[in-house]
């Protein structure tokens, strides 16, 4: 292998895990409530990651450097870009979870009614029933 070749492997195994400190810095406030979904998810893209670093962009030579490649883009990305886009990431989250508490007042408000509908019928039954 030249050096060249050695050079834009590991080029590239930094650029993919800038992506992959992209996508750990997006899953990051939602982890406060939800660790092992993030957890999970961040693993999965990992694993997905490297699996692409070592085949499609190695070509299956299959070398540890490119891990540390992958490893340094990560916390590159973490250093740099990644603390200014953290604000952004949990104001998209908090969004996301005021609209989801939003769309779900309604069905909340018909589950109450059900359990007062029900605890209403059991009053009922045991006043009679004694």
């Amino acid at each position: 292998m030249t050096p060249a070749v050695a050079a834009w492997r590991f080029g590239c195994s930094l650029l993919l895990g800038g992506c992959l400190g992209l996508f750990y810095g997006f899953l990051r406030p939602l982890g406060r409530g939800h660790r092992h979904l993030t957890d999970v998810l961040f693993s999965l893209g990992a694993v997905w990651t490297w699996i692409y670093i070592c085949f499609a962009v190695c070509r299956g030579d299959i070398r540890t450097v490119y891990l540390l490649g992958m490893g340094a883009g990560i916390l590159l990305w973490e250093c740099s870009v990644g603390r200014w886009l953290r604000p952004v990431f949990t104001g998209f989250w908090r969004f996301c979870g005021t609209l989801m508490g939003i769309c779900i007042i309604p069905w909340k408000k018909f589950l109450e009614f059900i359990k007062i509908l029900f605890a209403s019928g059991e009053k009922w039954v045991t006043i009679k029933c004694t």
